[in-house]
């Protein structure tokens, strides 16, 4: 089985018509990624400004107003925060914060303020916001209990969302349908249902709801989330990129959007820009389950395992129920020394998903460590039983197996140095995948990985990696494997394009790179990918 060309990883002529049918639906919404994201150090100016600036209560208010109806809810969160700082009696005020913290994914501060609304105040779907608020900080029951007895498509809708987070799909379906009955072209509910298709396994299906859903509506808020849920289930992390950043730029400072374009960037190994947008959620946001989870994870990939500890030690439910958060709370303990304490935040893990991979990884790692090596041979009996069992886990079972002075140690170390052919074609369809998924984090590691079994000199792989690194933005790094990949096939187009390329994106040999690019462009007339690779050369020459 051989590697992809890289000229293969752009999406056919019917994949980009689809995603561009839909930017011209709604062509602000494409505009640059990172432009509506603001650090949170200019949130606080900006606060500031907005305090002092001598507009008296009515302006501010219709400030608020219509920043609010321009979907502007970070400023018309500023405002109405403002008001209420100087009026706590301001219930107009206070009123349309609930709706904007909503509005914002912030279910907790939502709650807050729908519950300090005096009895008089509150409007005829109180309880369907209440209900919302409650969705947004995982308490389905206690959304049920909100809307019971309520009427209209909102309450239906909140029923829905209720029992499909509750894992009831038939109930959540009725609901949705009795709502869509009153309106067929509710954008909310046609993403909603995109979710539960995604929820039961049904991708093709979630993706013609979430269609329809922004065709009816290209700027509803649940559709653009629902698109960018849906984009990563296909494994297209580019794309669910590029629907939770039209979010954003639809509905800046959505808690949702932001933490949906942090989490895929997160997986795209871009840590910088994860980190730009994290800074971007207010600190006095309600810390969400998702929120503490990513917050944690940026201190992980920035090796700050301390801060990781501490972050989950004031979440530990957020460790108890999410089985991702309990292997990062893992590896922080391991790293800071506190082997025992790790090994017992794995345990609930296993007992819940026992072939959850990560957690026995991270579980055979501690048990190795602490020389508890049946443990853990028993630990990596279930990842090594395969013939398709990765290169890390045979190494680790061996290390364990070496260590319990098993007679089959040493048959165990030569299975982990030459991993069988069918490990590797799993490997390398792994790698695939995330090439083709825009995952280039997951794609130069497990290619990395390929390369350290092997005699290290498949010019695929090696292109492939040189692509995978330069957009991690370690060009030379890329270049490196792309010269490599050269050296190996000195006239396979895709390869002498890659190399070329590098070589003039990082200024460091144009004339040779555009040489490349030329013969690259000779040899295959029809890539587009060659040929504009070329053109951009030329125009910088």
């Amino acid at each position: 089985m051989m590697p992809v060309l890289l000229a293969q990883f752009r999406k056919s002529p019917e994949e980009q018509g689809v995603r561009a049918e839909r930017r011209r639906a709604s062509p602000r919404l494409w505009r640059g990624s990172m432009k509506r994201i603001l650090p949170l150090a200019l949130v606080q100016a900006l606060a500031l400004a907005l305090a002092g600036c001598g507009l008296d209560p009515a302006q501010q208010m219709e400030r608020a107003r219509a920043s609010y109806a321009g979907h502007d809810f970070t400023r018309a969160r500023l405002d109405l925060v403002s008001l209420l700082k100087e009026d706590p009696q301001n219930e107009a005020a206070r009123k349309l914060l609930a709706r904007t913290l909503l509005a914002m994914g912030d279910g907790e501060g939502a709650r807050q303020a729908l519950e300090r609304l005096a009895p008089g105040q509150r409007s005829a779907d109180h309880a369907v916001l209440l209900g919302e608020a409650a969705l947004l900080r995982k308490r389905p029951d206690e959304a049920l209990a909100l809307v019971d007895g309520a009427r209209g498509s909102g309450a239906q809708w909140v029923r829905g969302m209720a029992h499909l987070v509750k894992g009831d799909p038939a109930r959540a379906r009725s609901a949705f349908a009795q709502g869509l009955e009153q309106d067929p072209e509710d954008a909310r509910l046609l993403a909603d249902l995109a979710r539960l298709e995604l929820k039961e396994g049904h991708v093709p299906e979630a993706r013609g709801f979430v269609d329809r859903a922004l065709k009816v509506n290209p700027d509803a808020r649940e559709a653009l989330l629902a698109d960018g849920q849906v984009a990563t289930a296909q494994g297209d992390l580019l794309d669910a990129l590029e629907a939770y950043s039209a979010a954003l730029e639809a509905y800046p400072g959505n808690l949702a959007a932001l933490t949906g374009k942090a989490a895929i960037l997160g997986d795209l190994g871009r840590t910088r820009e994860m980190e730009t947008v994290l800074a971007a959620v207010p600190e006095d946001t309600g810390a969400s389950p998702e929120l503490v989870y990513l917050r944690a994870r940026l201190a992980g990939a920035q090796g700050d395992w301390a801060k990781v500890r501490g972050i989950f030690q004031s979440s530990s439910e957020v460790v108890r129920t999410r089985d991702e958060a309990a292997i990062l709370y893992a590896r922080a303990l391991v790293e800071l020394g506190q082997d025992e304490q790790a090994r017992a935040a794995l345990q609930p893990v296993l007992t819940r998903a026992p072939s959850n991979v990560a957690a026995r990884r991270e579980l055979a790692r501690i048990q190795i460590a602490q020389k508890d090596f049946g443990a853990a041979l028993a630990t990596l009996k279930p990842l090594v039983a395969k013939s398709t069992a990765s290169g890390r886990d045979r190494r680790l079972y061996a290390a364990a197996a070496k260590g319990a002075g098993r007679p089959d140690a040493a048959q165990a170390a030569q299975r982990a140095r030459t991993p069988s052919p069918q490990a590797l074609a799993a490997q390398l369809a792994e790698a695939d995948t995330a090439m083709k998924a825009g995952n280039w984090a997951n794609a130069s590691a497990l290619y990395k990985s390929l390369l350290a079994v092997t005699v290290g000199t498949n010019p695929l792989v090696l292109n492939n990696l040189a692509l995978a690194e330069s957009r991690l933005g370690r060009g030379q790094e890329g270049l490196s494997y792309a010269l490599r990949a050269l050296e190996s096939a000195p006239e396979n187009a895709s390869v002498m394009d890659t190399a070329g390329w590098l070589l003039v994106e990082t200024d460091t040999d144009r004339a040779r790179g555009l040489r490349l690019l030329e013969v690259a462009a000779k040899k295959s007339p029809g890539n587009a990918t060659i040929a504009g690779h070329l053109a951009a050369a030329r125009k910088g020459t």
